[in-house]
């Protein structure tokens, strides 16, 4: 079993654990709003994120 550093959300799985919408995920990596798509990991044609990339990322937007 994947430990909580290591765990591969979809998009979805952030929709429904941190609440951004699958739509605002696709436009974010589209334009790369917020260094959204550095975050991103493509496997074959599924996208697929760290959660704890997502965690680092809303910690350094806490602030702004």
């Amino acid at each position: 079993m994947a430990t909580a550093k290591t765990q591969l959300l979809t998009p979805t799985d952030v929709e429904r654990e941190y609440g951004i919408p699958v739509r605002t995920q696709r436009m974010w990596k589209y334009r790369n709003s917020y260094g959204w798509r550095d975050l991103t990991i493509k496997v074959g044609a599924m996208v697929r994120y760290r959660r704890a990339d997502i965690d680092a990322w809303l910690q350094s937007r806490k602030g702004v």
